[in-house]
């Protein structure tokens, strides 16, 4: 039986292969396949406990995505989500006016679900990255940067795309 980080590896490679795809066009059936790799990535990261190192691995500063390459991901996820996001705003709009619009609010969330999705890709990014080194000590930083990283930071993003996602798909009715 697979560990919990065999499984939530395996799940953070099918999250970055899909995300990679949008590349090169935009995905069959994209909300319906966003909406199964978050469940699977929070599924699979529930279990991970994170690894504690006396030290950090010494090849994570060359491992981290740096901002220009979270740009190039982010505006493809962007190209490809913008008239389900657009048409979601809107609907969130028309019941405010675009004066009182603010961060929290729907309109502004559904609008910002490409950096939701970004920042999800860059976290388990460099975990995954540090996982396929595939040493003792690169898979307990790769343990820690999930776990640790999904506690302050990639969990509120997965759930807030979750609720974007799930505004597409039933209220929009977008596969």
């Amino acid at each position: 039986m697979p560990s919990p980080l065999t499984n939530f590896a395996a799940a953070a490679e099918s999250y970055i292969a899909f995300i990679n795809s949008f590349a090169n066009a935009r995905p069959d059936k994209l909300y319906t396949a966003l909406e199964s790799h978050l469940a699977d990535l929070h599924a699979a990261i529930l279990p991970v406990v994170a690894g504690s190192n006396e030290k950090r691995h010494r090849k994570l500063e060359k491992i981290g995505m740096s901002h220009k390459q979270w740009s190039v991901i982010a505006n493809h996820i962007a190209e490809h989500i913008a008239p389900e996001v657009g048409e979601l705003f809107e609907l969130h709009n028309d019941a405010r006016p675009i004066e009182e619009l603010h961060y929290q609010s729907p309109a502004m969330r559904a609008d910002m679900l490409f950096d939701d999705l970004a920042d999800i890709y860059r976290d388990i990014h460099t975990g995954l990255t540090l996982w396929k080194l595939d040493t003792p000590e690169s898979k307990i930083e790769a343990s820690w940067q999930w776990r640790y990283n999904y506690d302050i930071h990639w969990g509120n993003h997965l759930f807030v795309a979750a609720l974007t996602i799930h505004e597409i798909r039933y209220r929009l009715n977008k596969a």
